[in-house]
């Protein structure tokens, strides 16, 4: 079907003042657009020919479900659409395939979308979006390019650019002045002097002071410090250093540099201008900064505790940062991606942006230039299984399929099932496209492995493999591989029973670092505790060892010990971790002088490292995974979890992202009863996990919830009672035991 330009608008025209004279509960139209994973299409290009399309669905009604949509693909220079869908029986509204026929490659197009809620009641027209196709578009899905030169941002988002303010300027002598601009980030310092006097400044940039107003001249390790000369042109506006950036010696290649548009930069907060000319003022210094498009309303989270809301905040903004290079990268030592550092990288973006492209770039370039680690390869799985979770697009997951099977490392498993890292051969080197030698890695810097002993048939590495096992059998399911579901299932059953007699010390009651050893590290049990590995009968008291060892490990590490917390009903303590102020912690970063989370809790434990790796970035995915509780349960959110676990938390205020919308909640407690008020985006349903040890005591909005037909009661044997609601404003009210 198609429509003149004449008849499309006067139909979307139509369906705008119809919407406008419904009652306030009307569909809304839609929002969020997005094509490829993009909520700013226009700023980049995309090579495929069928793209997928995905945006909210917006209602004023409780429970407001699409029934239908309609979407309509306008060429921008053609009087004709290149596709109208027509009126589709579905509720699909993430991932929904492109129908027309194949875009054409250097074109520009234009996409609405309008929806019909389960009344049949029609949305006006969305705003549309506008996209642009490469030089080259592929019928089927292929892979983000592999190039670490950097050149070309097809398919992902493209970096955009900050002018900064500071926000101190303190004259420091004669002709001298120091800036600070608040929190680092990666970029120049631009002086805006349109036809200055002929001459030259100077200028310093660094992230440390060494004194108040004084920059430190030598930092430890990789934190920056530049100081070049300015030469100042009269036909010039803008001026500003030339900055330098050389990978460690050890580094041949592999590195990402930034695009050629942007020019050099180098992380800074602080600013240091000598020499100044005659007529120099400081409002003319700005600091222009780089990062992907990034929604600061995307997500919040203020509580009662502000030590806690202030590491969430450090951790947020790290993620925003560190995307400098329009792809995650370890940081500015290396600047490189790694398969560890993008998982933790990956749950933290998802829980502070609805951003999924660049996680999906970064994946599928490291599973055609992977890294060294063994555990890192598993993780390819991980971060595929993430990724289809929250964008409930499978595309990824096929075109990567056969790469993620060698991931898996089953190329190393002896007749028993276990991997043996003594077992490889250069074809398995060759199948995943690395040079060099796998190593287990354990955790890093090696000074953080607790003193694990590692060992060719090893109790981390084993628990990699069992996960990716677990999640290959729920991979094949989704791409309708039952043969495949089968054999991975079977496997990892078999993983998993020859994992407990290898490993597990009745006598101690711990697991072993390895095949051999008796030595037990954190690390050999906090990893079967976090993918599910540990038998209940044996879970409380490994738990409770874990618990007692405290920041044991690297913050790589943290994440999962974080997870695990949560997980498995420790909130309180995983709440002190995070909001802890030993040496071995996030609050220790900021005393140090750091504005985005650190390579290592401390110079102490990694003399190299930098100040902005975003793999420490764990709290902002525990805050919104455990704390908030939001969590897909189904591709895409079309059905979640909401598990909030406030501990003794008086109150909070968060927003967690999804691909169908915000999820707001409001937590508020006193002496013995408390309060919860929730919004959920439309078109999801919900399975609502409460603090509280029976739904009989829970109101909503001052009634029995028994008595609201918008919920119902969940019975799952072995698990806790939870309630079922839909998209809308709930207030729950329920009593709760008083703090100690």
């Amino acid at each position: 079907m198609t429509l003149d330009r004449r008849g499309l608008c006067g139909l979307m025209l139509l369906g705008t003042l119809l919407g406008a004279a419904e009652d306030p509960g009307a569909a809304q139209p839609p929002s969020g657009l997005m094509i490829e994973l993009l909520r700013h299409p226009q700023q980049t290009q995309i090579d495929r020919a069928e793209p997928r399309f995905s945006w909210l669905v917006n209602g004023g009604r409780p429970g407001t479900r699409q029934s239908a949509w309609r979407l309509v693909v306008h060429s921008s220079d053609k009087e004709r659409a290149v596709w109208d869908s027509g009126k589709v029986a579905d509720s699909r509204s993430v991932a929904v395939p492109y129908g027309g026929s194949p875009l054409a490659p250097q074109s520009s197009y234009r996409w609405q979308v309008m929806t019909w809620d389960a009344a049949g009641r029609p949305s006006p027209w969305s705003e549309a979006q506008t996209f642009h196709t490469a030089d080259r578009v592929a019928a089927n899905y292929e892979l983000a390019s592999d190039d670490w030169s950097n050149a070309d941002f097809t398919n992902r988002p493209t970096l955009v650019q900050h002018l900064q303010e500071p926000v101190e300027a303190i004259s420091i002598g004669p002709d001298a002045w120091f800036f600070d601009f608040g929190r680092a980030a990666f970029g120049n310092l631009i002086i805006d002097w349109p036809q200055p006097p002929e001459g030259q400044m100077i200028v310093s940039l660094g992230e440390k002071l060494a004194a108040p107003t004084t920059l430190d001249p030598s930092p430890p390790g990789s934190v920056r410090y530049q100081r070049h000369p300015v030469k100042l042109e009269a036909q010039q506006r803008w001026h500003q250093p030339r900055l330098t950036w050389t990978p460690p010696g050890w580094m041949k290649d592999g590195y990402f540099s930034p695009p050629s548009e942007v020019g050099q930069v180098i992380p800074f907060r602080y600013a240091v201008v000598e020499d100044a000319a005659a007529g120099f003022q400081p409002d003319m210094v700005r600091r222009r900064w780089w990062a992907v498009p990034f929604d600061e309303q995307a997500a919040r989270f203020q509580s009662s505790r502000p030590g806690l809301d202030q590491i969430w905040e450090l951790c947020r903004y790290t993620i925003q940062a560190t995307s400098f290079l329009g792809v995650y990268v370890d940081g500015e030592r290396e600047r490189k991606p790694y398969e560890g550092d993008a998982y933790i990288n990956q749950l933290a973006h998802y829980n502070v942006d609805r951003s999924y492209a660049l996680a999906r770039h970064t994946h599928e370039y490291l599973l055609q230039r992977p890294t060294w680690p063994l555990e890192w390869q598993m993780h390819s799985v991980m971060i595929a299984w993430e990724d289809y979770l929250h964008t409930g697009d499978a595309r990824s997951l096929q075109a990567c399929y056969d790469r993620l099977v060698v991931k898996t490392l089953i190329d190393l498993a002896r007749e028993d099932g276990l991997i043996d890292a003594s077992r490889e051969t250069p074809e398995l080197l060759a199948a995943l496209n690395l040079t060099q030698s796998l190593r287990t890695v354990i955790d890093w810097p090696p000074g953080e492995r607790d003193g694990h002993q590692i060992t060719a048939v090893d109790a981390v590495a084993n628990a990699f493999h069992y996960r990716a096992l677990v999640l290959m059998h729920k991979i094949a399911l989704a791409l309708d591989r039952p043969d495949d579901a089968r054999q991975w299932q079977q496997r990892a059953r078999r993983v998993s029973d020859r994992y407990q007699q290898v490993f597990f010390d009745a006598e101690s009651g711990r697991y072993r670092d390895g095949e051999g050893v008796d030595h037990s590290s954190l690390h050999a049990n906090l990893f079967p505790l976090a993918f599910g590995l540990v038998p209940e009968a044996d879970r409380e008291p490994i738990l409770d060892w874990v618990q007692s060892r405290g920041m044991a490990g690297s913050v790589y590490a943290a994440h999962h010990l974080l997870e695990v917390l949560f997980k498995y009903g420790r909130p309180q303590a995983a709440i002190e971790l995070i909001d802890s102020r030993e040496t071995r912690s996030w609050h220790n970063m900021i005393q140090q002088g750091a504005t985005m989370t650190m390579e290592a809790w401390d110079q102490r434990y990694k003399p190299n490292q930098d100040w902005n790796h975003a793999w420490a970035t764990g709290p902002a995915a525990a805050v919104g995974r455990r704390l908030v509780g939001v969590r897909p349960l189904e591709p895409g959110y079309r059905r979640m979890v909401i598990a909030p676990q406030p501990a003794d938390l008086d109150s909070f205020d968060a927003r967690v992202p999804t691909i169908r919308g915000p999820v707001d909640m409001h937590w508020q407690r006193s002496d013995h009863s408390a309060e919860l008020q929730l919004t959920l985006p439309a078109n999801t349903t919900a399975e609502l996990l409460l603090p509280i040890g029976s739904l009989d005591q829970v109101s909503l909005g001052g009634q029995p919830w028994s008595e609201s037909p918008d919920l119902r009661r969940l019975v799952r044997p072995g698990q806790p009672d939870a309630l079922e609601l839909e998209g809308g404003v709930y207030r729950f009210q329920f009593p709760v035991d008083p703090k100690p």
